[in-house]
């Protein structure tokens, strides 16, 4: 890979770590505040409404704007949200409100960055090599949210939030640094207003090009939301719950399970460098069936047993194994987006499948969330078994219109 790409892979993981650093520590963080399963699933779908409202200006603004300066300048914000944050926590008025304020404002600034950070790649990358490069990039991700988990686990038990707030501040900064330095080919120029109701226009245009003439990817954007609604939960809500309030794992613990459900993520990456003949789009739907039935498993292990370390190692090999075929899905979806949708529309296309499917995770979160109140986990895995079915069928018919 080349100089670029390598910068761009650094900076991933820089950045990355510190983030997945924040999410876990702030999801422990929010948890015993709140102690309640469905308090916690409300804030964290409130965290999305960036990502819904953001999303029809990040499109534009991949594609009209530098995407290194893009890069750079959300990567300086975020650490200064992190400042604010280190603040507050020192004067001793980080409550939920201002938590939830946090996870907004961090919400918002990811909108921005994805589109720029995947729009960037194929300018950098040679078509056939998306593939390898975004097998590595998920492998980076992978890489980080298997080791930060176990990492943020460790500093939040012994050290407290505060010294993670000081890890990402320096990691969003350092990432800025490193960017300075990225190459990219300069863009074509643009006349295109970047207002609000000029950019829901536009977004609506990407989505009338996208389903008329690239029916493959209007069936992905569709599919990220069917499973954002039925199984992204189940990492989000429903295990970070039972983990916590259900089985009271330690912070370690909870790091360490964390961590040990990513390797699946990771796996992936590295199977599909090593095994690419085993991924192809047009087959990949059949990876998506170890869902319903890991789920349905899940189920009948806490249904026949209370046993804490039987139903612990349950949600720990579950995730793994949900991680995994998301993981799969994810990289070959991306890499098919990208190598039929023009580079020129490619930010547009990205922001809107980020809109589409932002705008159904707090639909799944809020669900999950409020149905822990009043169902017990194994019927609530029960019914997730049987949607993950049904989206099972769903991706089946959009690899078949290849």
């Amino acid at each position: 890979m080349n100089k670029n790409f390598t910068l761009v892979l650094i900076g991933q993981i820089i950045s990355l770590f510190g983030s997945a650093i924040q999410r876990v520590a702030l999801s422990l963080y929010l948890l015993q505040l709140t102690g309640s399963a469905a308090v916690y699933g409300n804030i964290v779908a409130l965290s999305i409404l960036p990502y819904i409202f953001a999303a029809p200006y990040a499109g534009m603004i991949a594609d009209t704007y530098s995407r290194k300066y893009i890069m750079i300048i959300l990567d300086v914000l975020a650490s200064i949200v992190m400042v604010v944050f280190g603040v507050s926590l020192w004067l001793n008025v980080a409550g939920v409100k201002v938590s939830a304020i946090v996870m907004l404002l961090l919400s918002f600034i990811a909108t921005c960055y994805q589109p720029a950070v995947q729009a960037c790649i194929p300018d950098i990358v040679e078509k056939q090599y998306l593939p390898k490069a975004n097998s590595y990039i998920s492998q980076v991700q992978a890489f980080c949210n298997i080791a930060a988990p176990v990492l943020a686990g460790v500093l939040y038990g012994f050290l407290g939030i505060g010294a993670i707030v000081v890890i990402n501040i320096v990691s969003f900064l350092f990432s800025a640094v490193l960017e300075c330095f990225i190459d990219l080919p300069k863009q074509a120029k643009t006349s295109q207003s970047v207002g609000f109701i000029s950019s829901i226009k536009h977004m609506k245009q990407t989505y009338y090009k996208v389903s008329k003439s690239y029916r493959s990817v209007a069936g992905i954007i569709i599919s990220y939301g069917l499973f954002n609604i039925c199984i992204v939960p189940l990492t989000t809500i429903f295990f970070p719950a039972v983990l916590n309030l259900q089985l009271q794992v330690s912070s370690q613990v909870y790091g360490i399970v964390e961590g040990i459900m990513t390797c699946g993520m990771f796996i992936s990456g590295v199977l599909l460098l090593k095994k690419a003949s085993w991924f192809s789009f047009e087959k990949v739907y059949r990876w998506d069936y170890l869902l319903p039935f890991t789920i349905l498993l899940m189920m009948c292990i806490f249904v026949f047993t209370s046993s804490y370390y039987v139903r612990l190692l349950a949600v720990t090999v579950g995730g793994f194994v949900i991680m995994f075929t998301l993981g799969v899905g994810n990289i070959v979806t991306l890499s098919h987006i990208q190598h039929v949708i023009p580079i020129s529309m490619l930010g547009s296309v990205s922001a809107l499948s980020t809109a589409f499917a932002t705008a159904t995770v707090p639909v799944g979160q809020m669900l999950f969330g409020n149905l822990m109140e009043y169902i017990s986990t194994s019927v609530l895995l029960g019914i997730c078994a049987i949607v993950a079915y049904g989206v099972c069928r769903y991706m089946k018919k959009v690899c078949n219109r290849v």
